[in-house]
């Protein structure tokens, strides 16, 4: 009911920022306790946690034989990571992504090479064992390679005082209890804003292409906000780009282990492009400028927006 949901998703809209800020600091204290750099923490512990929603529906999908939604839905989630999730972050926080040294390179390279990944999913035209082991084995590189990137300067006394108030054991508890109340409340703000659209008498392809297929990326966007509004831009960077690798990777790859369905090669080709596009130009932003500033958040809001038109039937070129 509508008057239910309004209420509903501004409680949980305030919520989850709330429970975002402690996520963060539960990320700073684990990445101490496990040695990650800010760079890995964000790659290794919230890039894999907020991808969870992605892996359960893409690993039931592939179990109920749609290998095609399986792949949809990952790739679709990238799309909105890499265009309009990254821009509500820089303009929300009211800050730029700064890049400082190599490691950043490095993950957005990793993010280009699983971008080309699923040019082989097309081309076998089906999912499979073999291309999960391999999808796997890839993701186990990755994070093998950024869990190596040195730690950048030592942390505020804030943080060292956080530090020493949790213990690993505890803030590892506490952080998996956020998570789950995260991907509850984004479960809630989803079903909420469906809700209101369907009042409002928006077309349920248009709900379908942005508010339930951004659904799924909302805790990369709370968790990446708040990593920006406290200035840990590696952080977020991480979380959003290892979310990506994440996504074609680890999600793909047991997809794949459990799913011998086919694809279909012309829907995952009409996706394929905007895949290309927004890593393509978030990798041009991070190596010409270093940042990604206002005005490239805007352009990553027009290249989704191009795709959400595509995906309710209005075609044109960029």
């Amino acid at each position: 009911m509508i008057w239910i949901s309004i209420p509903l998703l501004a409680i949980s809209l305030f919520l989850i920022g709330l429970v975002s800020d402690r996520i963060i600091r539960y990320t700073l204290v684990l990445s101490k306790v496990f040695g990650f750099s800010e760079m890995a923490a964000g790659f290794i512990l919230l890039s894999v946690s907020t991808s969870l929603p992605e892996l359960s529906v893409s690993t039931l999908a592939s179990l109920g034989n749609e290998g095609g939604l399986s792949v949809g839905n990952a790739l679709g989630s990238n799309i909105a990571n890499l265009t309009i999730i990254i821009a509500l972050a820089i303009l929300i926080s009211k800050t730029e992504i700064s890049i400082r040294g190599e490691s950043q390179k490095e993950l957005v390279q990793f993010l280009f090479l699983s971008s080309i990944i699923p040019l082989f999913i097309v081309q076998r035209g089906s999912l499979g064992p073999v291309l999960g082991i391999v999808l796997i084995i890839l993701f186990w590189y990755f994070t093998m390679t950024i869990s190596k990137t040195p730690k950048e300067s030592g942390l505020s006394n804030q943080e060292e005082d956080a530090r020493k108030k949790e213990k690993g054991s505890i803030a590892g508890l506490k952080f998996l209890a956020c998570l789950v109340v995260i991907v509850v409340l984004s479960k809630l703000i989803v079903d909420s804003s469906v809700d209101i659209a369907n009042f409002v008498g928006l077309p349920t392809s248009i709900i379908g292409a942005t508010i339930v297929g951004v659904g799924t990326s909302l805790p990369e966007l709370a968790t990446t906000v708040q990593a920006l509004k406290m200035k840990y831009h590696e952080m977020a960077l991480g979380n959003i780009l290892g979310s990506c690798i994440t996504n074609i990777t680890l999600v793909l790859g047991i997809s794949s282990l459990v799913s011998f369905s086919e694809v279909n090669v012309i829907a995952v080709q009409s996706i394929m492009f905007y895949v290309l596009v927004s890593s393509l130009t978030v990798w041009y932003m991070i190596s010409s400028s270093k940042s990604i500033n206002k005005k490239g958040a805007i352009f990553l809001c027009l290249i989704y927006l191009a795709f959400v038109l595509q995906q309710i039937g209005i075609t044109f070129f960029l």
